[in-house]
């Protein structure tokens, strides 16, 4: 299941706009992720600039590739963190999270609330994000 890079950055996207911003997904590493790939996006650009201006205004000639390749890996940074999530997104599930995602679709199916996610065999990181998702809005908080 070979995707293509710009592919993978959409699914980084997606998968980083469903994921839920909630107490019960604290501790996944996705909760951490997620904040600083959006900081990166938003910071990270400016300081690039910033940084190749600087070389160029303060540093001597012989400097100037370096600065210039320092911002250009800082600019990559971001797109690492949103290709990581999109790589993420497609891989199966722990078996330990396999059994959260299955027990939460069937309360979800037990409320008559329909499942987006489609997957039941080899459930992936988006559909628990889906039915995380799904259930953190709809469900009681203790049956989460």
């Amino acid at each position: 299941m070979s995707q293509s890079f710009f592919q993978t950055l959409r699914d980084g996207k997606t998968y980083a706009e469903t994921w839920p911003h909630h107490s019960v997904v604290a501790a996944m590493t996705e909760s951490r992720v997620i904040p600083m790939t959006r900081k990166g996006v938003k910071w990270v650009p400016g300081i690039a600039v910033i940084n190749a201006l600087l070389t160029w205004q303060f540093l001597p000639q012989e400097q100037l590739a370096t600065g210039i390749m320092l911002s250009l890996i800082m600019l990559s940074l971001p797109l690492q963190g949103i290709y990581w999530l999109g790589w993420r997104s497609q891989q199966q599930l722990k078996p330990l999270l396999k059994r959260w995602y299955l027990e939460l679709r069937q309360k979800l199916e037990a409320q008559g609330i329909p499942v987006k996610a489609a997957n039941n065999n080899a459930p992936r990181y988006m559909d628990l994000a889906i039915v995380l998702r799904q259930a953190l809005d709809q469900l009681p908080p203790h049956e989460h």
